[in-house]
């Protein structure tokens, strides 16, 4: 037990020793100008030693800035990323190029121009986009970070370069932002730049030191971009600033491989008039003149031919300026052997360098191309907006073209409307004149039973029955279908009771006469009343000169030779007052009721009170009708509808009824006729 004590005591006591030994060692400085971790986070650079002033204040100035960047990453960070509606007015503001209220809203509401909303856009982007230069310098002065990148990965300076703003990619670079930044597809600011054609932001590009040769994910370099868009003067000018013009891509392909896939002879010029070597082959084995063949285009293949020449004429030269070095120390020992001098030739003149002329005229011409390319840019540019322009006139051509037809279909339904409002007039006037007419008629017109009697010899069953037929309904309507009918039922109501009233009257004439027929018989201007004596005088005159007619026949003599009986004269004149009330009732006498029988007067009189008391009950059968058909309509005013059809129904039946009363009475007229 004692020695695994003595053990255990010697291990604590070697690790003490150990570990106070590790703490003895000095730790070694880093070397000046190594980037250490900081509390701020890596990348920081910090310097070790102390090299002197000088290295001190652009170490602390470096610092500042990396600090003022780490303050405003942290600030974006930290913001609410909420988007709000102070964000939406600073994107409008932007949209409208609207500096002033960009740079009111980023002191007042404290914003953050790099804010993006749900489609990954912010309003520093949209600036760049855009081309607003100032916003665009507002929001820099506010202190954007010019390195942050939308949803796509592009930056602010690849916005404005792809879409073709110099002065925005000039303001962005005087900000410090960084011109060798790659996009998600590796692709620079001068790719971009390249691809869309803009000269000026190339140049800008290259002025602030951007890298010629850069390549992107798929090996592509601004050169290449521009060949395979067809930018030849922006070739032209990438090779006067030293592009390489062999670059290849992933697939092996060349700017010339490209020039000629797209079919620009220009470009393809420019190219091989750069050096660019024809016979490279690509990743497939095919070259420059197999991409040419492919568009079809002869001076391509014409140009490539020449460029082809050129090459092996330069190859053969090279190789007889190899072959004469390499022959020239055999030569010279010859010589040296040949006892006889020989005159030596003088040799080539050396190649000197231009001069400053030639320089000069060959800046000027780059100069001159230059400006021809910008002014083939503007000139693309105007007739761009030359093309938009003659597009707005058309569409407002045509939505003016499309007004006018508007506005004609509209003055043709007017003046259908015109049209039918004055064929309504007319015929509301038509009507008008109608209600006016018939108004007049039933004002002027009155039918009286004892006229009707004397002109036709008989009366109508049914008083009214006649202005009934005649009358028309004027009106479509219901409610004044509904007026009329009761119109209707009011006057024959009135009507039948002017009938009964006279009825009655008539009927105790009747009995008076013949009351005193019974007990004196008096004559004519005695018993008939002075109402009916023009009515029956008439009816007496065509009676008499029937009875003349059946005296000649009953004064001959009989098949047996028995004179035939003659009536009296004074129940002969009863009759025919009789026959004549009956007529004036509408009763329809027997064939046996002649005066020439050999009935009593009671027997007449009795037949003559039965036949009124039939009249009377019909008389009040029809009253009672009226009533029935007066309740209905009555009942049925408030549905209109359902009112207008049962009026109808019973002017229907009641005009039946009216039909069939003036059959009767043509009945009785043949029958009076006959006899």
């Amino acid at each position: 037990r004692d020695a695994g004590m003595l053990r255990r005591e010697g291990r604590r006591e070697g690790r003490g020793r150990r570990r106070r030994v590790r703490l003895a060692v000095p730790q070694p400085r880093p070397p000046p100008g190594r980037r250490c971790r900081s509390a701020l986070g890596s990348g920081v650079p910090v310097l070790a030693g102390a090299g002197g002033g000088g290295r001190m204040a652009s170490s602390r100035r470096l610092l500042l800035s990396t600090m003022k960047q780490i303050c405003l990453c942290a600030a974006a960070s930290f913001a609410s990323q909420d988007w709000t509606k102070n964000d939406e007015k600073l994107l409008q503001a932007v949209d409208y190029n609207d500096a002033g209220r960009v740079t009111a809203l980023l002191l007042r509401k404290g914003l953050v121009p790099t804010k993006l909303d749900s489609e990954g856009k912010s309003a520093f982007h949209l600036a760049a986009t855009r081309g607003n230069v100032d916003c665009l310098e507002a929001m820099l002065a506010h202190g954007v970070d010019a390195m942050t990148k939308d949803s796509s990965g592009y930056t602010a300076l690849h916005l404005a370069s792809k879409h073709g703003h110099p002065q925005c990619v000039s303001k962005l670079l005087q900000a410090s932002c960084p011109v060798d930044v790659a996009d998600g597809s590796g692709r620079t600011a001068l790719h971009l730049a390249a691809a869309s054609g803009c000269i000026s932001c190339s140049e800008i590009l290259c002025d602030f030191k951007a890298p010629l040769n850069s390549k992107d994910k798929d090996g592509s370099t601004p050169l290449i971009l521009a060949a395979k868009m067809s930018h030849p003067e922006l070739c032209r000018y990438l090779l006067h600033r030293g592009a390489a013009v062999n670059c290849r891509d992933l697939q092996g392909r060349t700017a010339l491989m490209l020039a000629c896939e797209s079919g620009s002879v220009d470009t393809v010029e420019v190219l091989v008039s750069a050096g660019a070597r024809v016979a490279v082959v690509d990743a497939t084995g095919h070259d420059a003149a197999h991409y040419g063949l492919a568009t079809g285009n002869a001076l391509i293949q014409h140009l490539l031919q020449e460029a082809a020449q050129r090459r092996s004429w330069a190859s053969e030269e090279e190789s007889t300026e190899q072959t004469s070095q390499t022959s020239s120390p055999s030569q010279s020992s010859v010589r040296e052997k040949s006892s006889t001098p020989r005159k030596r030739k003088a040799p080539l003149p050396p190649q000197g360098t231009p001069s400053q002329e030639d320089r000069d005229a060959y800046d000027e011409i780059v100069r001159l191309r230059l400006e021809r390319a910008q002014f083939l840019q503007k000139i693309r540019g105007l007739e761009q907006q030359e093309k938009q322009r003659r597009e707005r006139a058309e569409l407002d051509e045509a939505s003016l073209r499309s007004m006018e037809k508007q506005i004609q279909e509209l003055e043709e339904r007017l003046v259908a409307r015109d049209g039918e409002k004055e064929k309504l007039g007319k015929e509301v006037e038509a009507l008008r004149s109608r209600l006016s007419s018939m108004e007049n008629e039933k004002e002027n017109t009155s039918y009286d039973i004892e006229t009707l009697q004397d002109e036709e010899g008989e009366p109508l069953e049914f008083p009214g029955a006649e202005m009934l037929l005649s009358k028309k309904t004027l009106s479509p309507s219901a409610e004044e279908l509904l007026a009329t009918l009761q119109g209707q039922v009011q006057s024959l109501t009135v009507q039948n009771k002017e009938l009964r009233e006279k009825i009655q009257a008539v009927s105790r004439q009747v009995l008076e006469n013949y009351e005193r027929d019974e007990s004196s018989p008096a004559g004519p201007g005695d018993v008939v009343p002075a109402s009916l004596y023009q009515a029956l005088q008439r009816e007496l005159e065509r009676l008499r000169a029937q009875g003349r007619d059946g005296q000649r026949g009953a004064s001959e003599p009989s098949p047996e030779g028995a004179p035939g009986p003659r009536p009296a004269e004074e129940p002969a004149w009863a009759w025919g007052e009789c026959k004549a009330a009956l007529g004036e009732l509408g009763v329809q006498t027997s064939p046996s009721s002649s005066p020439s029988g050999q009935r009593e007067p009671s027997a007449e009189l009795a037949e003559a009170r039965a036949a009124l008391e039939r009249a009377q009950s019909e008389l009040e059968e029809r009253e009672r009708r009226l009533k029935e058909l007066q309740a209905r309509l009555e009942a049925a005013e408030a549905p209109p509808g359902a009112a207008a059809e049962e009026a109808s129904r019973e002017k229907e039946a009641l005009l039946e009824r009216c039909g069939r009363a003036e059959a009767e009475a043509q009945a009785l007229r043949r029958e009076l006729e006959a006899r």
